[in-house]
C-alpha cells in the first residue's frame, strides 16, 4: 500500500488529544479531517456521505515509508557468562524454515547472530556462533512434539556438546540425540542481549526488527554453571498477561516484543490435575510466530486536540496522494460527566471491530454458502495485509495456529468507510454501523456516539447519561466489565435496542499493560479456528474464554435473543405474531400495516431485514418468559447453516431451508426493571433496510417508533412498579 496508517486511539472526548501515524510512499499527502455520515457507495443506496471540516490537521504534509516489523521475540539483559556454562531449554517447534531460525541466542553488535541455539530450515537442532564448530542433531525433529535441548560449553576443556531429547519416544524421534564438537577459538562478544525465538535484533529506523523468528513453544529457558547449578532463568508463567518475562534465580526481568501468546500448555501438560486450568507447572509455555504483529511503532504523523465545540459522532483523518487515499476513522464521544449528552446514543462496537481487523478469510471454495463473494476486492490490501502479519482474529498464523490477539497500534484494511467483506460484497462492522449513522442522522435525532473502549473503561458511567441507547449491526466481542456495566444499566431503567445479530458472544479480554490490545480464546461455538485442549484461559485477565453462554451469560438473558445460524445469499422477511397486533405492541408497527415486514431492499445481501447471521428466543437458552416475540422468520436457503452450539449432537438438519435447523431470526421485545426495556431486531442487516424507500421502509418505520417511545415516557404495557 502506498497510503495508510493508524491513530493511538479510536474514542476521544473533547478536550483529550489523539496522534495519527501515517505511511506514505510519496514524499507529500494531504491531510483533511472529515465528519463521517455513510461509508456505502452501493447506488441503490444514499450513497457515500461525509463533511469536509476546518481542523489543524487540514493541508499538505510531508511524507514517509514505513515498514512493518513482524515477528515475536522475547529480549532481555543478560550477557554470555565468562566462564563454562549450559543454556536449558524446552522447544515445541510448529514451523521450521525457510531459513534458521533462533531459540535462545545472544546477538552481536552488529545486529547479527554472535552464539547460540537455532533451529534449522530442515528440522535440525544447531548451534552456531564465532568460537563454535557447528554442532548438529542428528535427526530432524518432530513437529510439535516437545524436546529438552541443552548446548553445555564447557571452556577449559575447550569443548562443546548438544542434547536433544524428545518427550516422547516415536520412530521419527528416536531417543537422546548427542553431539560434541570442539571450540575453535573465543566465543565472540555479544551485545549482552538474549534473545528468546529469534536470532538476532536488526536495527530499523522506527525500532529493532527481530530476525530469523522461531515459530513455536518455548518453555523453562535457564542458563546454568559448570556444575549445573543456575546462574539465570525465567519463569514463562508468571505475569503471563502481561509483556514482561519474570527472572528468577538471580536473572533480570525482560519483555516481549510483538505479543506471543501466553498461558500456553507446556511439556507438563497435563499434569497430575484434571482441571485445565492455568498452573504454573502446566501453563509454563509462550507460543511465538513470525507473523506476530502488535504495535507496529511508526512515529507520530500528528497531533490532534479534540476541540471543545466538535460535536459527538464518527469522524475520520482522510489522506490523499495522487489516486491513493485512506481513511484513519476515530469516535467523538460527550464531554466526561454526561455534560451536554444527549439522550440518545449509539453504541460502536469497536471490539469487534478490532476483533474482525483485516479478517482475510479465503472462502473462494465457498461459492456455494457463498455465491455473492468477490475475492478480487481491494488485492493490493489483501496483499499488504498477508505480508506484514496484520490479519485478523479470525485467521491462523503462518505455523497454522489460531491468531488470538488484535491490536489497533497498526493500519486496518477493513476499519474504514467504503470496506466490503469479500464474503458477500458488501459493507460489514464499520462500514455496515455507518447505515444506521446515516438513518439517524437524516431521520433528525440528536444523538451521541459512544464505544466499547469507552464502555470497558469508564463502565455503567459512560451509559448513565442515555436514557436509549441503540446498538451496532455486529456486537459480537464483549468483557466482563462491558457486560457488568450493561446489566447494571440495565436494572436501573436503561431502554436498549439491539438492532444486531449474533451480539454478545465471544468472552474477550483487555490487556491491562497495552489497552490497544484484545484476546479471545476459541475452543467451542461457531468458529474458525480453535485452540489446543487445555488453552482456552484468556491471558490477560486469567478468565475462561470461549462463549459467554457456555460461562453461563448468554444473550437470551438480558437481550431476549442468541445467534442461531449465518448465511450469505439473501436476507429473509419477518411475519407478525399474533401478539403484535395486541393494544400493548402494536404502537411497535404504528404505521405498517402489513402482517410481513422486512421484505424490502437491503444494501447488505440485497433484499430482507434478516440475514447474513441471525439471532432467535430460545427459553431454554435463557430468554425470559416475560419476552414476546412480536414477528419470526419462516426459513432460509440452505446456504446458511445452524450455530454449532445450537446442537448437542451431529444432525441432518444444518440447512435454513429445514424448520428443524432452528435457523430464524425473531424481532422481540421485553420490559426491564425500573421502566426500562429491550427491543431486539436479531438480524446484522436490520439497519442495511433502513434508508430504503426515501429512509421511510417498513423497518425504519419499527425503528423509529421504538426510539421514540423509548424517549418519551411510560411504555405501554408496562408492569406497575
Amino acid at each position: 500500500m502506498n497510503l495508510t496508517g493508524y491513530s493511538d486511539r479510536w474514542s476521544v472526548r473533547p478536550g483529550e488529544t489523539m496522534t495519527f501515524h501515517v505511511h506514505s510512499v510519496a514524499p507529500t499527502y494531504e491531510a483533511r479531517l472529515v465528519r463521517l455520515i455513510h461509508g456505502d457507495e452501493n447506488p441503490r443506496g444514499p450513497g457515500f456521505k461525509e463533511i469536509e471540516l476546518d481542523s489543524s490537521l487540514d493541508g499538505v504534509h510531508a511524507g514517509a515509508p514505513r515498514i512493518i516489523r513482524k515477528g515475536s521475540c522475547g529480549v532481555v539483559d543478560c550477557p554470555i557468562p565468562a566462564g563454562s556454562f549450559t543454556l536449558d531449554m524446552w522447544i515445541w517447534p510448529t514451523l521450521p524454515g525457510p531459513d534458521r531460525q533462533g531459540l535462545m541466542a545472544w546477538p552481536s553488535g552488529d545486529g547479527g547472530a554472535a552464539f547460540g541455539l537455532f533451529l534449522a530450515a530442515d528440522g535440525h537442532v544447531e548451534c552456531v556462533g564465532a568460537g563454535l564448530y557447528p554442532l548438529r542433531s542428528a535427526r530432524p525433529v518432530v513437529l510439535r512434539q516437545w524436546y529438552r535441548v541443552r548446548l553445555a560449553v564447557d571452556r577449559a576443556a575447550g569443548r562443546a556438546s548438544l542434547t536433544v531429547q524428545p518427550k516422547r519416544w516415536s520412530p521419527e524421534a528416536g531417543g537422546v540425540d548427542r553431539v560434541e564438537g570442539a571450540l575453535s577459538g573465543a566465543i565472540a562478544d555479544a551485545d549482552g542481549r538474549l534473545l528468546f525465538a529469534a536470532g538476532a535484533l536488526e536495527a530499523a529506523e522506527d525500532g529493532p526488527r527481530p530476525i530469523e523468528v522461531y515459530n513455536g513453544k518455548i518453555a523453562r529457558p535457564r542458563l546454568l554453571d559448570a556444575e549445573d547449578a543456575p546462574i539465570a532463568a525465567w519463569d514463562f508463567a508468571a505475569r503471563a498477561g502481561t509483556t514482561t518475562l519474570v527472572g528468577v534465580d538471580g536473572a533480570p526481568d525482560g519483555r516481549t516484543i510483538n505479543r506471543p501468546a501466553r498461558m500456553m500448555t507446556g511439556p507438563d501438560w497435563p499434569g497430575a490435575t484434571n482441571s485445565t486450568a492455568p498452573l504454573p507447572e502446566t501453563h509454563d509455555a509462550i507460543h511465538f510466530h513470525d507473523d506476530d504483529v502488535s504495535d507496529v511503532g511508526w512515529p507520530v504523523s500528528h497531533t490532534f486536540a479534540i476541540p471543545d465545540d466538535l460535536k459527538s459522532g464518527v469522524y475520520a483523518l482522510r489522506l490523499r496522494s495522487g489516486e491513493a487515499e485512506d481513511y484513519l476513522p476515530f469516535f467523538v464521544c460527550p464531554p466526561r460527566g454526561g455534560a451536554g449528552a444527549k439522550r440518545l446514543a449509539v453504541l460502536m462496537p469497536t471490539m469487534s471491530y478490532l476483533a474482525y481487523a483485516n479478517e482475510s478469510l479465503e472462502v473462494g471454495d465457498a461459492v456455494g454458502m457463498s455465491p455473492l463473494q468477490d475475492m478480487g476486492i481491494t488485492p493490493e490490501r489483501y496483499a499488504y495485509v498477508a505480508e506484514n502479519g496484520l490479519k485478523s482474529l479470525y485467521d491462523v498464523h503462518r505455523d497454522g495456529s489460531g491468531i488470538a490477539y488484535g491490536s489497533r497500534r497498526r493500519p486496518i484494511i477493513d476499519f474504514r468507510p467504503k470496506a466490503r467483506c469479500r464474503t458477500f460484497d458488501a459493507p460489514h462492522q464499520f462500514a455496515a454501523d455507518l447505515h444506521l449513522i446515516d438513518w439517524l442522522t437524516t431521520r433528525g435525532y440528536a444523538f451521541d456516539v459512544i464505544t466499547d473502549d469507552l464502555l470497558h473503561h469508564e463502565g455503567a458511567s459512560a451509559l448513565d447519561p442515555h436514557t436509549v441507547v441503540v446498538s451496532g449491526s455486529h456486537p459480537e466481542y464483549w468483557t466482563t466489565r462491558m457486560l457488568d456495566a450493561r446489566d447494571d444499566w440495565l436494572d436501573r431503567g436503561g431502554r436498549f435496542l439491539y438492532l444486531g445479530g449474533n451480539g454478545f458472544y465471544w468472552v474477550t479480554g483487555v490487556a491491562e499493560d497495552e489497552p490497544d490490545v484484545i484476546e479471545v480464546r476459541r475452543y467451542a461455538g461457531t468458529r474458525t479456528w480453535a485452540g489446543d485442549p487445555g488453552e482456552e484461559t484468556v491471558s490477560v485477565t486469567g478468565e475462561r474464554g470461549g462463549l459467554w453462554r457456555d460461562r453461563g451469560r448468554p444473550p437470551n438473558d438480558r437481550l431476549g435473543v442468541a445467534f442461531t445460524g449465518q448465511g450469505f445469499d439473501r436476507g429473509a422477511a419477518y411475519h407478525r405474531s399474533e401478539a403484535s397486533f395486541a393494544p400493548e405492541f402494536s404502537w411497535i408497527f404504528q404505521g405498517v400495516d402489513d402482517a410481513v415486514v422486512g421484505a424490502g431492499r437491503s444494501l447488505v445481501l440485497g433484499h430482507g431485514a434478516a440475514g447474513f447471521e441471525v439471532d432467535k428466543a430460545d427459553v431454554m437458552n435463557g430468554t425470559p418468559p416475560h419476552a414476546v416475540v412480536l414477528a419470526s422468520t419462516r426459513g432460509f436457503t440452505d446456504a446458511y447453516q445452524a450455530a454449532i452450539e445450537c446442537f448437542a449432537q451431529i444432525n441432518p438438519w444444518q440447512g435454513g431451508s429445514d424448520p428443524r435447523s432452528g435457523i430464524q431470526s425473531d424481532i422481540l421485545f421485553m420490559h426491564g426493571p425500573e421502566g426500562g426495556a429491550v427491543f431486539s431486531a436479531g438480524s446484522i442487516i436490520w439497519s442495511a433496510t433502513l434508508s430504503a424507500s426515501g429512509h421511510d421502509s417498513d423497518t425504519s418505520r419499527i425503528t423509529g417508533n421504538v426510539i421514540d417511545a423509548f424517549l418519551g415516557g411510560p411504555l405501554p404495557g408496562a408492569p406497575k412498579p
